[in-house]
């Protein structure tokens, strides 16, 4: 499949002169104090025009999208970081969207690799837990050109005592000694096409990178005298959110921006675009970024059933929560207690329709938190 795909990319070049093609250097590569501004939208009839054949030079347009949210993804020194002692090779940090968590990155001359992170883990536990990836992973590479084709994979393995595992492990296996969490990423990424991509506010040369990743989740437990095992599935039945994922993603990269102009998230089939995550051309009226004043979990997430928030601050405050659809409409409104001894409040959303949500956290009637919550 790899060789048929470079194959049609090579027959393309031959038959459309390889022209006005740009070539991305190390001078986009991210910097402590570079803020990159982004938005998201989520228009299939806006967006599905991206899937074209591989070479170019071609036309996109993507000026249809419509924000549903913002980002700045400011990037901060790692020394600042509680875990950068883990990461003494970072040369940034920076909190993922709707997120605490920190990521680490090392950026040298001609790579950015993803080092791991601390934070929430990935499978809906609702642990802060240091994940360490070995080898790096990597996120990009310079000087990137039409026709290029890179490879990654890396492995996390994370463990945990059992006196901080949540019920849903301890009812499994009572007797455990411990738990651990393994993740394995695949990553193969070409740059199949170049042309110019129009989003709203402006126009860009790219070339086109079209990435296939393949993530494996699995939870072992300690047992003595066994030793670790795979309790992956139950008796067949898949306890958690694990197993294999496949992610395609189509990124549109410029030689001047540091943001991505946009990246389109593909589904299973990769015949529908998801959702876009777009560079912002002027100031976003609302950022999304981790608050100081309350840091709110939610778990897991995408959710079906019963929605989990967690506050890791101000314990004894009354905070508001309130839910809010694609469309501005308010859907559901809580009020909590943060209580050091009840973390967590449930909210039930099974009976709301499947889609992306606001999660607002409110003080006072101020908002000191959002979360972005995917509803499934």
């Amino acid at each position: 499949m790899k060789q048929l795909a470079l194959f049609s990319i090579l027959v393309w070049g031959f038959i459309h002169p390889v022209t006005a093609q740009i070539t991305i250097t190390n001078a986009v590569f991210p910097v402590v104090g570079d803020t990159l501004q982004y938005r998201f939208g989520n228009q299939p009839g806006a967006i599905n025009q991206i899937f074209t054949p591989p070479g170019g030079p071609q036309s996109w347009d993507l000026t249809s999208l419509q924000a549903a949210q913002n980002w700045n993804q400011v990037m901060n020194n790692p020394q600042s970081g509680s875990a950068h002692a883990s990461f003494p090779a970072a040369s940034v940090l920076f909190h993922p969207v709707n997120s605490s968590s920190e990521v680490y990155w090392q950026v040298t001359g001609g790579q950015v690799l993803d080092l791991g992170y601390f934070g929430l883990d990935p499978i809906g536990l609702g642990l802060n837990l240091l994940f360490k990836k070995t080898p790096s992973l990597e996120q990009f590479w310079a000087p990137i050109q039409f026709f290029d084709i890179h490879q990654s994979a890396s492995n996390v393995l994370t463990a945990f005592a059992a006196a901080a595992a949540p019920p849903i492990l301890l009812n499994l296996v009572p007797t455990a000694d411990s738990f651990r969490i393994r993740v394995t990423q695949q990553r193969i990424a070409s740059i199949d096409a170049f042309g110019t991509l129009v989003i709203p506010g402006g126009s860009f040369d790219v070339l086109r990178k079209k990435q296939t990743e393949y993530r494996s989740t699995a939870v072992d437990v300690k047992v003595a005298p066994l030793g670790w095992i795979d309790i992956s599935t139950i008796g067949g039945q898949q306890i958690l959110p694990l197993g294999t994922d496949t992610i395609t993603t189509f990124h549109f990269l410029n030689d001047v921006s540091k943001e991505a102009i946009a990246i389109c998230t593909l589904n299973t089939a990769q015949n529908e675009v998801l959702g876009v995550q777009y560079k912002a051309l002027n100031s976003p009226t609302a950022t999304f970024v981790p608050s100081s004043e309350a840091v709110m979990f939610t778990y897991p997430n995408p959710v079906r059933n019963t929605l989990q928030v967690r506050l890791t601050s101000n314990a004894g405050a009354t905070y508001q929560l309130r839910l809010i659809n694609a469309q501005g409409r308010l859907v559901l409104e809580q009020t909590m207690e943060a209580a050091a001894a009840v973390p967590d409040i449930s909210i039930p959303v099974a009976d709301l329709a499947p889609g992306v949500y606001e999660l607002i956290l409110q003080r006072n009637g101020v908002a000191v938190g959002r979360s972005r919550v995917v509803k499934i």
